[in-house]
């Protein structure tokens, strides 16, 4: 009974250890996270209402965004990118096709640890308004 113990204890120091290790970034999960709004004509920004978290502090957790639904029409492109607070963009743009599947983009590093909001506009310039929805993440794996 007395290796047992021993030997339980050695293994649950082991996964402690191995737990401590572990970064931070392995805690990034890959949501399905809805939006729809409004993309506003000559390249005004439209904007998701609510936030989300990054807790990472790696910009090797990229963040993602899938375009299902436009207005402008089916196969369409919309321009996305995410943004801090202040309105400041902290990633770069992504063009991103209707129907063609999840886009993944690397953040700057002041995305990290910070609300993060999901920001597109027409990538052509002209008057054209529309609604895009889809989902998105703010980070993945």
């Amino acid at each position: 009974m007395r290796k047992y113990s021993k030997i339980t204890k050695l293994a649950c120091v082991a996964v402690i250890a191995g737990a401590v290790s572990i970064p931070f970034t392995s805690f990034a999960t890959n949501d399905d996270v809805p939006y729809e709004f409004k993309i506003y004509g000559y390249q005004q920004n439209g904007k998701e209402a609510d936030g989300r978290y990054r807790q990472t502090k790696s910009v090797d957790n990229t963040w993602k965004v899938k375009l299902n639904k436009t207005g402008e029409g089916s196969g369409s492109v919309t321009r996305f990118w995410i943004e801090d607070s202040s309105a400041r963009n902290v990633s770069i743009h992504k063009d991103v096709k209707q129907g063609n599947g999840e886009y993944h983009t690397s953040p700057y590093a002041s995305a990290n640890e910070r609300t993060v909001w999901l920001t597109a506009q027409n990538n052509n310039y002209n008057g054209t308004s529309y609604t895009v929805e889809g989902i998105w993440d703010e980070e993945i794996w």
